[in-house]
């Protein structure tokens, strides 16, 4: 559809490898290369440069021989231009499938709070701010089921998909295989539930969920978040918004709001803009995001540039306005 950014239509490849008849094996990818320009609240702080990150992702999937199951299993390697070695921690996952249902063993992959129904033109404003000072809007509050192993049951519906995902230990990123580690645990166990989905409606994206980790010795409240949003596809342009509520571990919450608004001008040109605002408890003003973001698909790759502008950064009602301009060009294979 015209509306929807067309960035991956003619970037998306995958090298399928059959390793029997009933299982296969996708090698795909992705890089990007950003060059960034940062007016910011000090001298000091303004700076230009460029920046990567390139990503593989390998998955396989066949036939189980109990119960006419199915199994998915992959993994994926993120190395950023200052990384000495990558991260190998991305989105690990075993699943075994049954029709629509799901049963996920994970680290990084099971859906999570770190969705959005607002809508987008490239790259999120959690991306587009990095750098600056930044330090309230978070468009992801719910991640800390996601980051640690857990179990998730997937279930898909007529109007969404549905998900629990249980993490016994917040923190835990696995030992070396049989051996067990405990020094990345921080303790006490964590529960998602997260919904996306139409509601059956044609046009709509909805999204709601919510994150819950008990509360740890010492801590004053459990570790909670919120989230829900809704857009809408009006053919060339659509529009929407998705909210956030954090509490934190000191009984302190920070409510972040994304606003949207993107424009498909033809098959290759997509424009939009968008508007985030951060209000935590104890800080004297709304940080304010608001970004305005163009992107161009060049058949084998995607052009996007983007310029961003953040006010009463980290809360304050006193910090100077910073200002980012970027620009981006991006691949899949």
């Amino acid at each position: 559809m015209k509306s929807k950014l067309l960035l991956s239509s003619a970037l998306v490849g995958s090298l399928a490898i059959a390793g029997a008849a009933v299982a296969e094996t996708k090698i795909t990818g992705s890089a990007s290369y950003t060059y960034s320009a940062i007016s910011g609240a000090t001298a000091a702080a303004s700076a230009q440069g460029y920046g990567s990150e390139v990503q593989l992702d390998i998955a396989n999937s066949g036939d189980l021989n109990v119960g006419g199951l199915t199994y998915k299993a992959g993994f994926s390697v993120e190395k950023d231009g200052s990384d000495s070695a990558g991260d190998w921690g991305e989105g690990n996952y075993f699943s075994i499938v049954s029709g629509k249902t799901e049963v996920m063993f994970n680290r990084d992959k099971a859906p999570n709070l770190s969705q959005s129904a607002t809508p987008r033109v490239g790259q999120m404003l959690n991306t587009q701010t990095a750098a600056t000072s930044k330090a309230v809007y978070d468009y992801s509050p719910g991640t800390l089921a996601k980051d640690s192993f857990n179990v998730a049951l997937l279930q898909g519906t007529e109007i969404g998909n549905f998900a629990i995902v249980y993490a016994p230990k917040v923190g835990d990123t696995g030992g070396n295989n049989d051996n067990i580690t405990s020094s990345s645990q921080s303790g006490g166990s964590v529960m998602d539930i997260v919904y996306s989905g139409s509601l059956g409606i044609d046009g709509v994206k909805a999204v709601a969920g919510y994150s819950k980790q008990e509360k740890q010795t010492g801590d004053t409240d459990d570790v909670s978040a919120k989230q829900i949003g809704v857009s809408y596809n009006f053919g060339q342009v659509a529009a929407g918004v998705t909210r956030n509520k954090a509490t934190a571990s000191t009984g302190l919450d920070t409510t972040s709001t994304e606003y949207g608004v993107t424009f498909a001008a033809n098959d290759n040109l997509s424009l939009g803009v968008l508007y985030g605002t951060g209000d935590k408890d104890g800080t004297t003003a709304k940080e304010k995001i608001t970004s305005v973001t163009a992107a161009y698909n060049l058949g084998g790759a995607a052009l996007e540039v983007y310029y961003v502008q953040v006010e009463n950064a980290a809360g304050s009602s006193s910090a100077k306005d910073e200002e980012k301009a970027a620009v981006r060009i991006s691949t899949k294979f």
